[in-house]
């Protein structure tokens, strides 16, 4: 006998109603899920400095959102999953969310796209400060990287 209800088992996302009955009100933190979320990060207005100045991209998050997370009193970083990006046959392309906790209790998250599709394959960072503007990032340089990999195998010249 179970408790899942017919649409759990038909594949659908249960509800949180659903899930506190079933775990008693104490609902797990499954492997990439984003809560309960915990923030062990030390000198998280620090990382974030680090983190926007390492950026590459020009429309990356400005001096509003480093004065924000100045006071950030955690942080936690995940690595996240994009099945919408067909890995390049060579090289790296990474998305990464940094959250951080400020001090009123409220979150403020940016994305990190990390990746290699550089003219000289040199690994660089870019931050968004959203998941999807990151995610269309990735897939661009994934894609860049593909195409890189393809024109190289073809013996043609490389594009930047």
């Amino acid at each position: 006998m179970s408790d899942r209800s017919r649409a759990w088992r038909d594949g659908a996302v249960p509800s949180a109603e659903q899930l506190e009955r079933l775990f008693g009100g104490d609902v797990p933190a499954w492997p990439g899920t984003r809560w309960p979320r915990a923030y062990p990060g030390r000198d998280s207005g620090e990382h974030a400095r680090r983190l926007l100045n390492r950026a590459v991209n020009p429309d990356r998050p400005g001096q509003e959102v480093l004065r924000r997370l100045a006071g950030a009193v955690g942080h936690d970083i995940e690595r996240l999953p994009d099945r919408r990006i067909e890995p390049p046959p060579r090289g790296w392309c990474s998305v990464y969310e940094h959250a951080f906790l400020l001090a009123d209790h409220s979150e403020l998250c940016l994305y990190e796209v990390e990746h290699d599709a550089t003219e000289d394959g040199e690994l660089v960072c870019e931050v968004y400060a959203d998941e999807a503007t990151a995610g269309r990032a990735a897939r661009r340089c994934a894609r860049a990287a593909r195409e890189r990999a393809r024109d190289a195998e073809a013996g043609q010249p490389q594009a930047p």
